[in-house]
């Protein structure tokens, strides 16, 4: 062995041998260096920067365990069996230090929702914390509105004149609001029907003839003058009828017009839907049995409108285009 390490020992110190073994030796004291003197001198590696927290949010803090054993608190996370022998603790309590989130929650919410003064309606804006208020708007819905008309009239016997004596002043009965269908002056002594006010003008009303009677007045007759079934009185206007009683006595009746008044009346359109409905069937009672109810608007070329609460054209193509048959003949 030891012919071995004086073999090396020559080996070494042999002059040629020289420079690469101050070679070998300078890195070897080299590399010891970089070894002691680098890594105590490196600087240490720089803290990593905490991720940007979103204002309005912040995590659950959770609270160090306390240095009694015996208090429990349910959101550590090491725990020891002996917490399970602590108080109890309410659920829904809130924990602490989030009142810090519920007032910055509160303020980004106070914030979008008074924020741009020009934000259009329907659109949604998004305020620090995330939350969006929307402020679309509903549209209203109208209500259907239903028009009735009050007329007051008055109706009664004119005194016979003696021979020589002063014409004596009707004795004439008020009749406010009268009803549709509504006979004057009595239902078993029935000389007039009234049937409704006319929509186009508003101030005039319609009543049906029960019988033959002869009239005097400015009353319009319907459907035409030949055959006058019914009456188109206007407001302020009178007519007298001279016919016969209950009993077959001649006697002369008077109708004064005294008062159209027009009331709008809001109505649900379920409401509406029924008077429609109530109307249709009105029209089909009159289409099949017209010609018993001689009495009725449709008798008089009129219809009655439930929704508008008056009287109208029953047919007004169908009379507009009459009237142009006769103008073409006449023009023949």
């Amino acid at each position: 062995m030891s012919d071995f390490l004086n073999a090396i020992k020559v080996d070494l110190l042999d002059s040629r041998r020289r420079p690469i073994l101050a070679v070998l030796v300078v890195a070897l004291v080299a590399a010891l260096a970089y070894a002691l003197l680098g890594g105590g001198s490196s600087a240490s590696s720089p803290a990593l920067s905490p991720l940007p927290v979103r204002p309005g949010f912040s995590g659950i803090p959770v609270s160090q365990a306390p240095a009694n054993t015996d208090q429990a608190v349910a959101e550590t996370t090491s725990g020891a069996s002996k917490q399970r022998t602590g108080s109890s603790r309410d659920p829904f309590a809130p924990l602490p230090g989030t009142g810090v989130t519920t007032t910055s929650t509160a303020t980004a919410t106070s914030t979008a929702s008074s924020s741009p003064a020009g934000a259009q309606s329907g659109s949604s804006t998004q305020g620090g914390g995330g939350t969006s208020s929307g402020t679309g708007t509903q549209k209203a819905s109208t209500p259907r509105v239903l028009i009735r008309y009050h007329v007051t009239a008055q109706f009664g016997v004119v005194p016979p004149v003696a021979e020589g004596a002063p014409p004596q002043p009707a004795e004439l009965k008020t009749y406010r609001q009268l009803a549709l269908n509504q006979p004057l002056p009595s239902k078993d002594n029935a000389q007039l029907v009234f049937l409704g006010v006319v929509l186009r003008t508003g101030n005039e009303a319609v009543f049906a003839l029960t019988g033959a009677a002869i009239l005097h007045g400015a009353a319009v007759c319907l459907p035409s003058a030949t055959q006058c079934r019914g009456i188109k009185l206007h407001l302020g206007q009178s007519e007298t009828l001279d016919t016969f009683d209950a009993n077959g006595n001649p006697v002369t009746y008077e109708l004064k017009l005294v008062a159209i008044a027009k009331h709008e009346v809001s109505a649900s359109t379920a409401r509406a839907r029924t008077a429609t409905r109530a109307a249709k069937a009105a029209r089909i009672a009159l289409a099949d049995g017209a010609a018993r109810h001689p009495h009725t608007p449709h008798s008089l070329g009129l219809r009655f409108d439930p929704l508008m609460g008056g009287l109208d054209l029953a047919h007004p193509r169908k009379v507009l285009l009459a009237r142009g048959a006769k103008a073409a003949a006449r023009s023949r």
